[in-house]
Formats: C-alpha cells, sequence, structure tokens
C-alpha cells in the first residue's frame, strides 16, 4: 500500500490531467502511481517522459521493455 494516497483527476492540479489521462488511456484503467505523482505535476511528466523515450528507442523489443520494468519493480519493492 503506498505512503501517500493518489489523486483522483478531479483533485490533482491542471497542469496533471493530460498526463493522468494518457496514462488511464495506455492501461485502459486510471493508474495509481499517476494518482500519487500528480501530487507534483514535474514529476509525473518527467516520468512519462522517461517512459517515452526508452519506447521510442527501439533498443528492446516491448515484451522485453515490459519484463524489464516488472523486475525493476520487484527490486525496489514497488507496491503497483
Amino acid at each position: 500500500m503506498p505512503r501517500l494516497r493518489p489523486l483522483a483527476r478531479d483533485e490533482a492540479p491542471e497542469a496533471a490531467h493530460e498526463a493522468m489521462d494518457r496514462a488511464a488511456r495506455a492501461f485502459d484503467t486510471p493508474m495509481t502511481t499517476a494518482g500519487i505523482q500528480a501530487r507534483c505535476p514535474p514529476i509525473l511528466e518527467a516520468g512519462r517522459a522517461l517512459g517515452a523515450a526508452v519506447a521510442k528507442s527501439g533498443t528492446l523489443p516491448a515484451e522485453l521493455r515490459f519484463l524489464v520494468c516488472v523486475r525493476v519493480a520487484q527490486i525496489v519493492r514497488c507496491p503497483f
């Protein structure tokens, strides 16, 4: 369980709405991580940009990228 309660879209600063919407569309559900990062929109946008840069690089196949993300989440004990 996260230490911070994720913000719903209507609670988040307007600067975070677009990034939260993109995350929800990408995963077909509102993302808990986006709701937490929405407390600081520059962090939310930086995380989104980093993920997009890795995806656009074409260095790793999508399936392997997904597995790497899951493993990193396990290593850092991400509750999501």
